[in-house]
C-alpha cells in the first residue's frame, strides 16, 4: 500500500513555494540548504563563496498577494496538528500542542496572514557567482557540492508571517467550537489568539515577530566554466526543518551542520547543484 502523502510539507508547492517544517526566524534569501537523506539549511552562501561583487541584497518585504489569507485544503487532524504545533512554537508559544482543544474536530484549514516575501532576483544571484568562486575544506562543502548522492540549492524568496488562523470542522464539515481563553492560557503571553467567528471555529494566533515558513529555490550547475541557473519545481522533498530550533533561532542552525568554514577550490569540469 502506498504511503499516505504527507499534506503539512506540501501545502506551499500550488502557490510556488516549499514549507519550513519548523519555522523560524533566521531563514533568508542567498542561504543554501543540502539535500541528501534529508533536507537541511546549511547556513548563507557567502561563507563559502568568494566574490568580486557583492552579494545581492535582498528586496524589503513585500505583501505576497498569492499567498496571504489564502486557504488551504482541508487536512486531516493529525497533519494539521503538526502544521499548528510547528507554527506556535515558532511565535514562542510556551505549550505549541493542542491536541486536546481540537479533540472535537476531524479536519483543519490554515491560512497565512500578514504574510510578506522577500526576494533576491536570479539575475543578481548570478552575477554574484559569476564573479566568485567557491571555498574548499569545508566538509560540509565537499558532501553536498561534490558528493554523488547529495545536492545543494540556493534560497532566493522567503515567505514570512507573525499569523496563522485555524479553522476546525468535524466530519460533516461543520465547524467546531474551541475555548479560546483556555486556549490563550496554554500558549502563554508571546502569542495572542483571537476568535474570527461567533462559533469559535475559526481561530487566528498571533505572534510577536514574523518567521520564514516558506520559500523558493534555484538550482545553480557549472559545467567546465558556465553556470546556469534555474528554478526548481516546490516538492515535499525540499521540505526541511531545524533541530534544536529554540537554541539555535537567532543563531542559525541545521540538522547536522557543520561550523567549519575553511576553504575548498571550485575545479573545472565538476558539475554543482546550489
Amino acid at each position: 500500500m502506498a504511503k499516505k502523502k504527507d499534506p503539512s510539507i506540501t501545502f506551499l508547492n500550488k502557490f510556488g513555494y516549499n514549507v519550513v517544517r519548523l519555522p523560524r526566524v533566521g531563514i533568508e534569501p542567498m542561504d543554501i540548504i543540502g539535500r541528501d537523506e534529508t533536507t537541511q539549511w546549511l547556513g548563507p552562501i557567502s561563507s563559502v563563496w568568494t566574490s568580486t561583487v557583492p552579494a545581492p541584497v535582498p528586496s524589503p518585504p513585500r505583501v505576497a498577494a498569492a499567498v496571504n489569507g489564502q486557504q488551504t485544503d482541508s487536512l486531516d487532524i493529525s497533519f494539521g496538528m503538526k502544521i499548528l504545533a510547528n507554527a506556535l512554537a515558532a511565535f514562542g508559544a510556551s505549550v505549541p500542542s493542542l491536541d486536546v482543544s481540537y479533540s472535537r474536530a476531524r479536519s483543519v484549514q490554515f491560512a497565512y496572514t500578514n504574510v510578506t516575501s522577500t526576494v533576491v532576483a536570479p539575475l543578481d544571484a548570478g552575477n554574484y557567482l559569476t564573479a566568485g568562486t567557491l571555498k574548499t575544506g569545508n566538509p560540509v562543502v565537499q558532501h553536498y557540492f561534490f558528493g554523488q548522492e547529495a545536492e545543494a540549492y540556493l534560497i532566493i524568496d522567503v515567505l514570512k508571517s507573525n499569523s496563522i488562523t485555524v479553522t476546525a470542522s468535524d466530519q460533516h464539515g461543520v465547524g467546531v467550537a474551541v475555548d479560546v481563553p483556555a486556549i490563550q492560557g496554554v500558549v502563554g503571553a508571546n502569542v495572542t489568539v483571537k476568535s474570527n467567528n461567533t462559533s469559535n471555529s475559526s481561530i487566528t494566533y498571533t505572534g510577536k515577530e514574523a518567521v520564514t515558513f516558506g520559500f523558493a529555490l534555484q538550482e545553480i550547475q557549472r559545467d567546465g566554466e558556465v553556470w546556469t541557473l534555474h528554478g526548481v519545481e516546490p516538492s515535499g522533498l525540499t521540505s526541511f526543518g531545524v533541530k534544536g530550533m529554540a537554541a539555535a533561532a537567532g543563531a542559525g542552525g541545521g540538522e547536522g551542520q557543520s561550523t567549519d568554514s575553511s576553504p575548498i577550490i571550485l575545479g573545472s569540469g565538476c558539475r554543482v547543484r546550489i
